[in-house]
């Protein structure tokens, strides 16, 4: 089999399919190419924050992902027990969209996908295992694949490596990265989803404790998922006691829940997340470039990772079409929309990273830092208001809850 094509996306996550439909709606081929054959559900935090919420609405699919998602206007912070510290609310910003949503990953992710392939020029194969990179004169120019045991012969004139933290397009391009897996570190973060008998309040809460922390979030349906995330010593502990013991774990950080709770009867309920922090050294090469995951990963800690995945998907296809329309694919030309997104993307890593460093703080002295540096962000609304803007997508300025913790001295600059 024998493609040509304007732009090859390795990768159908939620970034390959995102800048599938960018490209597609302004009139380019495209050809996205995905290694499995069936999506599959992931128990992410997509948490769309206003800025994304936007984009989307440009591209003619908020509609659709709205039925998928809950409405949430106020993000509470609390300690143990239910204690709230601090309260962001999305209403009161002066912002063009006061809102957030929250949804299931494969219901937005669905929405965007049946979008893209709905468009003529955008061509979708699954089952496709990326092979090798074909390169002409040191530039990429497509790539060697197999489907079924077919082989596949894709020339582009741009390649976009949209294929995960473990990306084999990345690999092959010889760009270094940091790969930091939180699991290895200490760390497990899991999923519950439990039904409630009406419909949850349109709003977000993070609960921390000692070493285990939890994030409560609306689903549509009448529906709750809770977020937990704890040390590996304690979720050991916790599963040879039973599953009691969960339960009263999670009832001590959201007794609001306690009802609700009696819903986890076995360990199979719960879904592991996996946690990684990726960075690289640059995001393209002459002819190919880097999305999503596959360039940046960050902790769950925040649910940001769809965010950025998407905002960055529409940076690039401002950057691609003016690549397409000079017929200038070097590495210079492919950089800036690295050089566009960089800044906040590393600002967003290191909001998540505090985030979860929150999350697993033991100390007890670190504990009290930890408790004052929430207080006094609800006592400085300024402060409040520059992390909500950070974090919603209109201010790339140093994130204010990063700096309240080194402020505070539990977390190093």
């Amino acid at each position: 089999m024998h493609i040509n094509t304007d732009v090859l996306i390795v990768g159908g996550g939620i970034a390959g399919v995102a800048l599938a439909l960018a490209m597609g709606k302004k009139g380019h081929d495209v050809t996205l190419v995905e290694r499995l054959k069936q999506f599959k559900p992931i128990p992410k935090g997509d948490f769309l924050q206003p800025v994304t919420i936007e984009l989307l609405k440009g591209l003619d699919v908020l509609p659709e992902i709205r039925k998928h998602c809950a409405l949430v206007t106020k993000v509470h912070y609390g300690t143990v027990g239910g204690k709230r510290c601090f309260t962001g609310d999305y209403s009161t910003m002066n912002i063009p969209i006061q809102y957030a949503l929250n949804g299931d990953h494969h219901k937005i992710h669905e929405g965007i996908f049946n979008a893209a392939v709905a468009l003529p020029n955008v061509h979708f194969y699954a089952g496709v295992n990326a092979q090798q990179l074909l390169y002409d004169n040191g530039k990429v120019i497509g790539l060697e694949a197999t489907t079924d045991g077919e082989a596949m012969i894709i020339h582009s004139k741009v390649v976009v490596g949209s294929d995960g933290i473990k990306s084999k397009i990345r690999e092959q391009l010889g760009i270094k990265h940091h790969l930091y897996p939180y699991e290895e570190k200490k760390a497990k973060m899991f999923a519950f989803t439990f039904h409630m008998e009406e419909e949850p309040p349109a709003e977000a809460s993070f609960f921390f404790g000692s070493g285990v922390s939890c994030g409560v979030f609306p689903l549509p349906g009448k529906r709750t998922r809770v977020y937990l995330a704890l040390r590996k010593e304690l979720w050991q502990s916790i599963k040879d006691d039973g599953i009691d013991s969960l339960r009263q774990l999670l009832v001590s950080l959201c007794p609001h829940l306690q009802q609700e709770l009696t819903q986890i009867t076995d360990f199979k309920q719960v879904q592991s997340i996996p946690a990684f922090y990726l960075e690289t050294d640059k995001w393209a090469v002459d002819g190919a470039v880097l999305l999503g995951d596959a360039c940046h990963a960050l902790s769950p800690a925040l649910g940001q990772g769809m965010n950025l995945a998407i905002q960055g998907a529409m940076e690039l296809s401002q950057t691609l079409t003016e690549a397409l329309s000079t017929e200038n694919y070097s590495e210079s030309m492919l950089r800036s929309y690295e050089k566009k997104r960089r800044k906040y993307v590393k600002l967003i890593q290191q909001n998540s990273t505090a985030h979860t460093f929150c999350w697993f703080v033991k100390n007890s002295s670190f504990i009290k830092l930890r408790n004052a540096a929430f207080r006094r962000m609800g006592h400085c609304p300024n402060l409040l208001e520059a992390q909500m803007l950070t974090t919603s997508g209109y201010s790339d300025k140093s994130p204010s809850f990063s700096y309240l913790l080194r402020f505070a001295g539990i977390m190093k600059p």
